[in-house]
């Protein structure tokens, strides 16, 4: 027989189990660690793109609810009706609303797109060429394509440079009845607006022109469209480009131009061959002829350990956790690089969490006043109301209108009508106690103030505080009934200690309270306590 000596045996087992070694190494590094690492890796794309679509996203936003404001308003519905091309030049074409706004142009056109009045910024231009290139563009609403989401934006070419068209039908004031034309705001995609959205990170987003796009770059893109949101399912093409680029496309989705972000770091060699790995595993070998035992606690054993460590990395999303393997074989050098690739993955979730901290309190504030926002007051009287201390304590609600502010708008401007809405909120504010008093613009000229541990005469008093903080402001209301200056009138409502808190019911009492100050006469306070 052959193999017939104990050293051919020996030869025989120990070659058999260097094969198997090899074999199950290379099988757990080409079908188990590679993909994961990979997996991982293309999730940081994935956040990063995200990221900026959200920046970008934030800010159009913010522009189609300032254009729908403007549009769906009984003056502007009655000045296109009437072509009063001066009104929208004293309304709208002021330098300060553009240098306040940041944007470039506003457009208003009739219901058969021809030109009411219309005013571009950008130096060297053409007003005619301007005009057509809008209309062709595919911006405007006809009043037959009315949707739940009036305000919309196209991006386009104006004048050889990358905009955004923000558009809303022109509506009264109450939404009803057929639109009679479109008003737009252009936006130019330039360095400012880039700086707009990411303030503070110079260089971090870079604006590409269609012409300056290799055919490799486009292939790579990502059209804006598919990154609605941070569920959106992205996928990505293979690119080996040192950045990421979102690329925006007209109304038939021809391409205009893109942003870039850095591409993140990625592991450094991801091949399932290494010649190391091969020494590894004879001297592994010569550990295992010695004694299994010290084969099996450093070799096998912190292979499957990584395995676990990369598999409870990928299900629970965690990468804070480290593998601590000792050594400097190809298991610890394997174990330092992954360690390396989450602790990046950890700093780039940390970053990403940082931004969307960020912006999440942008969606939270309101830009004019910088009060919380009716979004915000949704989402706090819902926290109150799902914690059982507030049941222990007394909670008031203030709802503050200012008087007679339609008719300030009307005789001031909007541009007036902002300062006025700043002062009140600035007056809010200085009369309340940042640690537990939350105040808010409820929407319009409305503002709310929450005041937790505060019975009703303690609320009455800083109701009053705020009232006559506002009328000793002595701000010019010419047109107001009730007094030569600015005032308002304000409802308090208050949930006693013992009482569970019901949002919806305290916020009624307080619109009556309300309701109930303007029928006194204006520039008072009243009050109701909720004791059911």
């Amino acid at each position: 027989m052959l193999f017939k000596t104990l050293r051919s045996q020996l030869i025989v087992a120990v070659t058999l189990v260097v094969t198997t070694v090899v074999l199950v190494q290379l099988c757990i590094r080409a079908f188990v660690i590679s993909p994961q690492i990979k997996s991982l890796a293309n999730e940081s794309l994935k956040f990063e793109l995200l990221r900026l679509a959200s920046e970008v996203n934030q800010e159009l936003r913010a522009l189609e609810n300032l254009v729908y404001d403007n549009a769906v308003w009984d003056e502007t519905y009655k000045a296109v009706s009437e072509r009063n091309t001066a009104w929208f030049e004293k309304t709208y074409f002021l330098p300060l609303s553009y240098s306040t706004l940041g944007i470039t142009g506003w457009y208003f056109f009739d219901a058969k797109s021809q030109l009411v009045a219309g005013d571009y910024k950008r130096v060297g231009t053409n007003a005619i060429n301007i005009e057509k290139q809008i209309v062709q563009s595919g911006a405007l609403v006809t009043p037959y394509l009315l949707t739940e989401e009036l305000a919309k934006t196209h991006f386009a070419i104006i004048e050889n440079a990358p905009v955004a068209l923000v558009a809303s039908p022109i509506l009264p004031s109450n939404e009803e009845g057929e639109s009679n034309g479109t008003a737009i705001i252009i936006q130019d995609i330039n360095d400012a607006f880039i700086q707009r959205i990411t303030p503070n990170l110079n260089g971090d987003i870079l604006l590409h022109p269609l012409s300056t796009l290799s055919k490799t770059q486009l292939a790579a893109s990502v059209k804006y469209g598919e990154l609605g949101d941070q569920t959106s399912t992205v996928k990505l093409r293979e690119s080996d480009t040192a950045r990421l680029y979102i690329l925006f496309t007209d109304t038939s989705d021809n391409p205009l131009f893109a942003l870039s972000i850095k591409r993140p770091s990625s592991p450094e060699n991801d091949s399932i061959f290494e010649g190391s790995l091969l020494a590894g595993v004879l001297f592994s070998v010569i550990a295992l002829i010695v004694f299994y035992g010290f084969l099996n606690r450093k070799l096998i054993a912190p292979f499957y350990q990584l395995l676990r460590f990369v598999e409870h990395a990928q299900d629970e999303k965690d990468f804070s956790l480290r593998c601590e393997l000792d050594g400097s074989n190809e298991v610890f050098q394997l174990s330092h690089r992954l360690n390396q690739l989450f602790k990046t993955i950890e700093e780039q979730q940390s970053n990403l969490s940082e931004k969307n901290a960020v912006l999440e309190n942008l969606s939270r504030t309101d830009a004019l006043t910088g009060l919380s926002n009716r979004r915000y007051f949704d989402e706090w009287m819902a926290q109150l109301s799902s914690t059982q201390k507030t049941t222990h304590s007394s909670i008031s609600l203030l709802i503050i209108d200012i008087d007679h502010f339609k008719k300030f708008n009307d005789f001031y401007g909007h541009a007036k009508g902002d300062e006025a809405l700043t002062l009140v909120a600035q007056c809010i504010k200085q009369s309340v106690h940042e640690a537990t008093d939350k105040p808010f613009r409820y929407g319009g000229e409305e503002f709310a103030v929450v005041l937790q541990q505060t019975s009703l005469e303690e609320a009455k008093k800083v109701a009053d505080n705020i009232r006559s903080h506002v009328e000793q402001r002595c701000y010019e209301h010419a047109k107001s009934p009730t007094s030569t200056f600015v005032t308002v009138s304000i409802g308090v409502a208050c949930k006693e200690q013992g009482v569970n808190l019901d949002s919806q019911s305290l916020f009624q009492k307080a619109d009556e309270a309300l309701y109930n100050a303007k029928r006194l006469g204006r520039n008072v306070v009243s009050s109701i306590s909720d004791t059911n």
